[in-house]
């Protein structure tokens, strides 16, 4: 019997992302790395294709009785480029969890985790996770109109606060219950739906059935569970600018030993190393999410449905034999 099969606290959670990310990290980051040059690979090719078709397009402009198919044309190939770089996005954010995600639970159950065996695996299990994230998209598009309303809203009252001269402090207020909305609509969007993906990789959910199984085991610690992502929100947050702020002190410190007839070309440099360092740091920060959703839902499972106690009873049988 595992000790850990149990249903844990909000801080015991937090333990176990940090436990499962140190026991995971090499095999964590590599596949990271593996799946951005995939993204990066089928970006490039997104862009070649879109340069070839431009070229194309704009010789045969020259050509007579050319005119309006050239210009539709160009409209409905751009479009396509758009919706093929949407689905890429969306693919590459499914197969990053998705392998984050069968690398957590292997981890937290101590099962031998061969990394190309988990590439394999979310591959196969990429289009059930994909549809699940274009669910949480759909269901993203109104809640973004009614947050750009209320976005709307604030800025004509700090806008009339300016026009009747109401001071600093009027300003400050509204700037930071904007800030605090705007952070809530997130922390609830995520916590609606941060657990349809698991529910699609690990039950073999899709689209809105994914959404409708992870709403259905967060809704029982709806408030709670709130209070945890907004507790993960801030402190990836500030391990995030953190390390943006050291590295920016440092970029600034240098540049200002730098003789000004060199600077320009070091600034140059420190714009490719900056994009290198934020890619880096992507890289270390990003399966943070995909461990603490799965944790999340490995948790509510062990809640509300035994199966902590089915985990320990399945640790007996084999102890048995």
């Amino acid at each position: 019997m595992n000790d850990k099969f149990y249903p844990m606290n909000s801080a015991e959670i937090l333990d176990q992302v940090l436990d499962v990310y140190k026991r995971s990290f090499l095999k964590q980051i590599a596949l990271s790395v593996i799946f951005y040059i995939m993204l990066f690979a089928v970006i490039y090719l997104l862009l070649f294709a879109g340069l070839i078709a431009g070229a194309a397009m704009a010789f045969a402009a020259f050509l007579p009785g050319a005119g309006s198919s050239i210009s539709s044309g160009g409209i409905i190939f751009i479009a396509v480029l758009i919706i093929l770089f949407l689905l890429a996005l969306s693919m590459y954010m499914a197969l990053r969890t998705t392998g984050n995600a069968l690398i957590t639970k292997q981890t937290f159950l101590d099962e031998h985790c061969d990394l190309g065996k988990v590439i394999k695996s979310a591959l196969k299990k990429v289009w059930m996770a994909t549809s699940a994230v274009i669910a949480n998209a759909i269901v993203m598009i109104p809640g973004i109109i009614g947050l750009s309303a209320v976005v709307y809203v604030f800025v004509r009252v700090l806008i009339w606060f300016d026009d009747i001269g109401a001071g600093y402090w009027p300003f400050v207020i509204t700037t930071i219950l904007l800030i605090l909305f705007v952070l809530g609509f997130f922390v609830v969007y995520t916590t609606l739906t941060m657990l349809s993906i698991p529910a699609a990789i690990f039950e073999g959910k899709w689209f809105f059935a994914a959404l409708k199984r992870g709403f259905l085991l967060a809704r029982f610690d709806f408030a709670k569970l709130m209070g945890i992502v907004t507790v993960w929100f801030l402190a990836v947050l500030a391990l995030s600018s953190s390390v943006e702020i050291i590295f920016g002190l440092g970029s600034s410190l240098l540049m200002f030993f730098i003789p000004a007839e060199t600077a320009m070309f070091m600034y140059l440099g420190m714009m490719g190393i900056r994009m290198l360092f934020t890619t880096a740091v992507s890289v270390v920060v990003a399966p943070l999410s995909g461990i603490f959703y799965t944790m999340i839902y490995i948790n509510q499972r062990f809640k509300y449905e035994g199966l902590d106690v089915e985990l320990n009873l399945n640790a007996c049988k084999e102890i048995g034999r």
